[in-house]
């Protein structure tokens, strides 16, 4: 006959989460008493089992981490001491169970050492802070920036948008295809970045919309008829000029369209100034601008072709701006909705069938007259979905995709660029299931090879949703749409939020080496 001792513990383990635990637990077989008619072995007395019971207590604080304090004597696989612990890359244990009662002090003074005093100026050299590592542990995914200063300008921009200077305002262009033209990824990028480090406005909207699928989140925004359009996806125009968002609008007499700020939810709730991009052209017309109870009319028309602003300010809060052309063919572009407040605005310029070589059909002195009006810190580019609609990869698409990086890079000086990889795409295999399409990881590794060789960011959204087969995976689960290509909304969110880990861990690494940015 034995008794069983069970002795549980709960232990973290070494990769969880703070939050997860795991039950473990040692038994210990302990000799009883003798049975009956069976002669005693000699060691099976009281004075054993008691002896066999403390080993086995002492041993319980070398099973577990979190117990080392109880160790009698150091084990030749503990990492050191208490403060070696403390030291050590991987030493993640949980928070000690703390003990009740007081403990006596020394006579004490509050004098600083090098041990518990902060220095008095930052070290020359901080420890720097692994961008992938960071990303990791939020669950996404880290961008590729092989020069390690492709973001500096973004990042310093945020830097000062944190830091609450005034008129940092950090604004981000997000280009892309039909996911980008409905504000999918955008729209959760823009409230969650503005959550953090301030709402500085809902950004640029186009005047009308150019396609169906054309759909901005937390804003109001409509327009009636008379309005005509050219677009780089097709009718185009002869002169380029496509002003930020790729479409240019020509408004008949009569022709009108409204901007404000979200009727609806929580978001895009205030505005304080409105700017209306437009054109001045020979022939150009009048515009009347209405606030509320008051109207101003403006001119469009000039005897040069000139990318030009036209602002109005209204109290910070709930607003609503109507324009009406009143005369001639006045040429717009769009409005932005913006706030006299440090943080974060968001463009979504999606456009639907777009290719990233289609930018390239944009006159480069209309596009640098456009960003400098726009100033934008971050340019992202994410194409790749319509380019794999082709048998195979265009044998000139990374010499394509540089010139159009190279165009961003001379119309946007000050600004960082990043490129954004295409969504995983399915197609029906031979054998009737769902695989990756062949063509999407052929465009990702071009994309990846012109961001390193331009010097740009590079993020890897095929990887950060799973890779291999992750679009069949994310149908299963509601994320992925029936036509193997889009995402739901569900899966736009799920996509917004990784990417905005990917940015946001990636500005808190380079923030470690950059100690005084922003301040």
């Amino acid at each position: 006959m034995s008794l069983r001792h069970s002795i549980r513990f709960a232990r973290r383990g070494v990769d969880a989460p703070p939050d997860a635990f795991y039950t473990s637990s040692v038994t210990v077989t302990v000799p009883g008493p003798p049975e009956p008619r069976a002669t005693a072995h000699p060691l099976a007395g009281k004075t054993t089992t008691a002896i066999g019971v403390m080993l086995a207590l002492l041993a319980v604080p070398y099973l577990a981490p979190s117990l080392a304090r109880f160790r009698v004597v150091r084990a030749p696989w503990d990492p050191g001491t208490e403060g070696d612990l403390a030291n050590a890359a991987d030493a993640r244990t949980s928070s000690p169970q703390l003990t009740q009662g007081e403990t006596t002090l020394k006579a004490s003074k509050n004098e600083a050492t090098v041990t518990n005093a902060l220095p008095e100026t930052s070290p020359p050299t901080a420890k720097a802070l692994d961008a992938r590592a960071l990303a990791k542990t939020k669950g996404s995914l880290a961008v590729e920036d092989e020069t390690g200063h492709a973001l500096d300008a973004f990042y310093g921009s945020l830097a000062k948008t944190r830091a609450k200077e005034k008129g940092a305002v950090t604004r981000i262009m997000h280009y892309g295809d039909s996911i980008i033209t409905s504000d999918y990824v955008s729209g959760t990028m823009r409230r969650k970045m503005q959550a953090e480090l301030g709402d500085a406005g809902h950004g640029f909207i186009l005047v009308a919309n150019p396609w169906e699928w054309y759909f901005h989140n937390d804003v109001a925004h409509g327009a009636g008829e008379g309005w005509s359009s050219s677009r780089v996806t097709g009718p185009t125009t002869k002169d380029g000029m496509y002003g930020l968002g790729g479409v240019t609008f020509s408004g008949a007499l009569g022709a009108s369209a409204f901007f404000g700020t979200a009727e609806r939810g929580n978001q895009g709730k205030k505005v304080s100034r409105f700017d209306v991009y437009y054109l001045d052209t020979p022939s150009g017309g009048d515009v009347e601008a209405k606030l509320g109870t008051t109207t101003e009319t403006f001119s469009t028309k000039g005897e040069e072709k000139i990318s030009r602003i036209k602002s109005f300010t209204v109290p910070d809060g709930e607003a609503k701006l109507v324009l009406r052309v009143m005369s001639g063919s006045p040429r717009l572009f769009g409005v932005a909705l913006e706030r006299d407040e440090p943080g974060v605005v968001y463009d979504a310029l999606g456009a639907n069938g777009a290719r990233a070589e289609l930018l390239a059909s944009i006159n480069p002195k209309h596009l640098a007259d456009q960003m400098a009006l726009r100033k934008p810190s971050l340019v992202i580019l994410q194409y790749g979905t319509n380019e794999s609609e082709a048998p195979g990869l265009a044998r000139d698409y990374e010499k394509t995709l540089s010139g159009v990086v190279a165009t961003i890079k001379a119309a946007a000086p000050n600004a960082s660029i990043l490129i954004a990889a295409p969504l995983d795409r399915a197609e029906t295999s031979e054998g009737g299931g769902l695989r990756t399409k062949p063509l999407i990881k052929q465009l990702v590794a071009a994309q990846r090879r012109v961001a390193k060789e331009s010097g740009v960011a590079f993020w890897n959204t095929f990887e950060a949703m799973g890779g291999e087969g992750s679009m069949a995976k994310w149908m299963k689960t509601g994320l992925g749409g029936g036509d193997l290509t889009h995402p739901t909304p569900q899966g736009a969110e799920a996509l917004g939020d990784l990417l905005y880990k990917s940015l946001t861990t990636g500005f808190e690494a380079w923030i470690s080496v950059h100690p005084g940015a922003g301040k």
